[in-house]
């Protein structure tokens, strides 16, 4: 029976299967996200670069470790003798479940029991699936055309409310160092409000509950990204005032093609959602569904299109 058990919203899954060597004994695998929630390894599946695995003698006396690349990928030598070893995951990120040729072991933390021996061709495969906030940190990027939005399907009460433009980018090409992380603009017309927002930092990336993960054209495993950084807050059309440094958070969710032009159905145009706040955290623009800047609750756009990429992000 599968054990599951919830840490910090961090979700592991680690899949323990057999490989082949005539010649040496050896431990490898991979550490990938789980990008659709299947617990199975996919070709969707993210890797993630720079986990160290450490594999400790129980047997015999041995310790070792290896740290994956860019493919997720992990390989170590093993005393070529039969021996039983634990294999633990860096980072502190807690175990969901374990299993070992799909027999669930006992586990603790991120630490699976194995054996080099017979049953396992002299070579272990361990490969680690991970799903958690992590694995979307900075696995994605943003581009969003100008775009205007207004309170429509019932998400607020009336069609002749303020209209807004917004635009930008957010971690151009995967590259968070590129021009200071992005930059975002958004007009709040009937405020007479300018936010311009830099030093862009990708919160997350994920999928939003309900609706099918992932998103298309460009083709990506999440279809939510969060951002925030900082920026400045100045008057439009007339208004003077000035608001100088601001902080901001923000949610872009792409959940369709095209991403709101002649859409009718709610669950598949695309969301968004910003609250700029001052040095007290007083929310001094705020795009909210029920006014809460305490809860996320992203606005339908009427026009434009919000899409999340993975392009570069794994090179």
């Amino acid at each position: 029976m599968v054990r599951w058990l919830r840490v910090c919203a961090i979700a592991i899954t680690a899949l323990v299967l057999s490989g082949n060597s005539a010649y040496a004994w050896y431990a490898e695998g991979y550490v990938r996200c789980d990008s659709n929630g299947s617990l199975s390894i996919d070709e969707g599946d993210l890797p993630l670069a720079g986990v160290t695995i450490t594999v400790n003698g129980v047997s015999v006396s041995f310790a070792g470790s290896a740290t994956t690349n860019g493919a997720g990928y992990y390989k170590m030598s093993l005393p070529d003798f039969v021996a039983s070893y634990t294999a633990t995951l860096g980072g502190g990120t807690p175990v969901v479940s374990v299993l070992v040729s799909n027999i669930v072991q006992p586990f603790s933390n991120a630490t699976v029991n194995f054996a080099a021996d017979d049953a396992f061709s002299y070579a272990p495969n361990i490969n680690w699936l991970a799903n958690s906030n992590a694995c979307g940190q900075l696995a994605c990027w943003l581009t969003a055309g100008g775009a205007k939005f207004a309170p429509i399907l019932g998400i607020l009460a009336a069609e002749k409310g303020p209209v807004h433009n917004f635009g930008g980018n957010v971690n151009p090409g995967c590259n968070p160092d590129s021009g200071e992380g992005g930059q975002w603009n958004h007009l709040a017309h009937n405020a007479k409000l300018h936010f311009q927002g830099w030093e862009i930092q990708v919160v997350r990336c994920g999928n939003v509950a309900g609706i099918p993960p992932g998103s298309t054209s460009p083709a990506t495993p999440f279809n939510f990204l969060e951002f925030q950084g900082t920026g400045t807050l100045k008057g439009l059309s007339g208004n003077k005032t000035e608001y100088g440094p601001v902080t901001f958070f923000a949610r872009a969710e792409d959940r369709n093609e095209p991403g709101s032009s002649g859409n009718r159905d709610g669950a598949k145009i695309d969301r968004y959602f910003l609250n700029v706040t001052d040095a007290t955290n007083t929310s001094l623009l705020l795009v909210d569904g029920d006014g809460n800047p305490a809860t996320v609750d992203p606005v339908a756009i009427t026009d434009g299109n919000l899409q999340i990429h993975i392009s570069s992000c794994f090179n």
